[in-house]
C-alpha cells in the first residue's frame, strides 16, 4: 500500500552515500545505491529524492547527493546520478510517484541551507564539464542563493579571487543559459567562501579516493564571512 512518506536511508546509509559521492567513488556508490534500492524496495529516483544531508537535529547542510560531486568535479558520478532521476512509473498514482516525477528538476536545482544549487558549487569551483552536464539536465542558472547571487555572479567572484576555470564557466553560461546577465564583479575582489580541503567523513577509516583528498566548496559566503562547513560526526 503506497504511503505519503518516501522511504529514506538510515543515517549510516546516508553517510555512506554522501561519502562515496564526495570522494568520486563511483563503483562503491553504484553498489550502495543498488543495495539500498533492493533493501528498501524502491527505485533509484526515490532513493535520491530522499537522500538529503539532514542531521538528527533537522539541520545539516541540506545538500543533495548531486552537490558533492558537482563541487569536486567528478563528472562520471554526476552523470550517473543524473541518469537515475528518470521518473519511475512503478509507483502508480501514489504521492511517492508525484514526488519522483518532480525529482529530476527539483534535485538538479535543489538549494541547500545556504541556498546554493549543485550548479553554484560546480561553477564556483571552475568545473565547466560538470556545469554543462547540469545545465543539460535542467539546472537553472538563474537560481539565487541566500545572498542573492546566482551561479554566474558566484563564479565571477571566485574567478576574480584566482580560482581556475571559473571564467570559462561564466563565459559558457552567459552564452548558453537564458535569462542570466553578467554579474556585478566589476573587476574588484569580493568576499566569497574559500574552498576547504575535505578530509572525508569524520570517524570513518575509509581512506582516500583516487589517491588524493577531494575538495568541497565551502558554503559560499553564508554570512559574508565564508567559514568552515560543518560535518556530521559518525557515532
Amino acid at each position: 500500500m503506497p504511503t505519503s512518506t518516501l522511504p529514506a536511508p538510515t543515517p549510516d546509509e546516508l553517510d555512506d552515500l554522501i561519502y562515496f559521492s564526495r570522494t568520486g567513488d563511483l563503483a562503491s556508490l553504484t553498489s550502495q545505491i543498488t543495495h539500498l534500492c533492493a533493501t528498501h524496495n524502491i527505485p533509484p529516483s526515490v532513493l535520491l529524492a530522499s537522500s538529503i544531508d539532514i542531521d538528527a537535529s533537522g539541520q545539516g547542510t541540506q545538500s543533495s547527493l548531486l552537490h558533492y560531486p558537482a563541487a569536486n568535479g567528478f563528472l562520471p558520478v554526476v552523470n550517473y546520478l543524473l541518469g537515475l532521476l528518470t521518473p519511475s512509473t512503478s509507483l502508480g498514482d501514489s504521492q511517492g510517484a508525484t514526488v519522483v516525477d518532480k525529482s529530476a528538476p527539483e534535485l538538479v536545482n535543489h538549494r541547500n541551507s545556504a541556498g546554493n544549487t549543485p550548479l553554484h558549487w560546480a561553477a564556483v569551483n571552475g568545473h565547466l564539464d560538470v556545469v554543462k552536464a547540469l545545465v543539460s539536465a535542467g539546472a537553472d542558472a538563474k537560481v539565487k542563493n541566500e545572498q542573492g547571487r546566482d551561479c554566474v555572479v558566484e563564479a565571477e567572484v571566485a574567478g576574480e579571487n584566482g580560482r581556475e576555470g571559473c571564467r570559462e564557466c561564466v563565459v559558457w553560461m552567459l552564452m548558453h543559459c537564458e535569462g542570466v546577465e553578467q554579474g556585478s564583479g566589476g573587476g574588484a575582489k569580493q568576499e566569497e567562501g574559500e574552498a576547504v580541503l575535505d578530509e572525508g567523513v569524520e570517524g570513518k577509516e575509509k581512506g582516500k579516493a583516487n589517491g588524493e583528498e577531494p575538495v568541497d566548496e565551502d558554503e559560499i559566503g553564508v554570512n559574508g564571512n565564508g567559514g568552515t562547513k560543518e560535518r556530521k560526526n559518525d557515532t
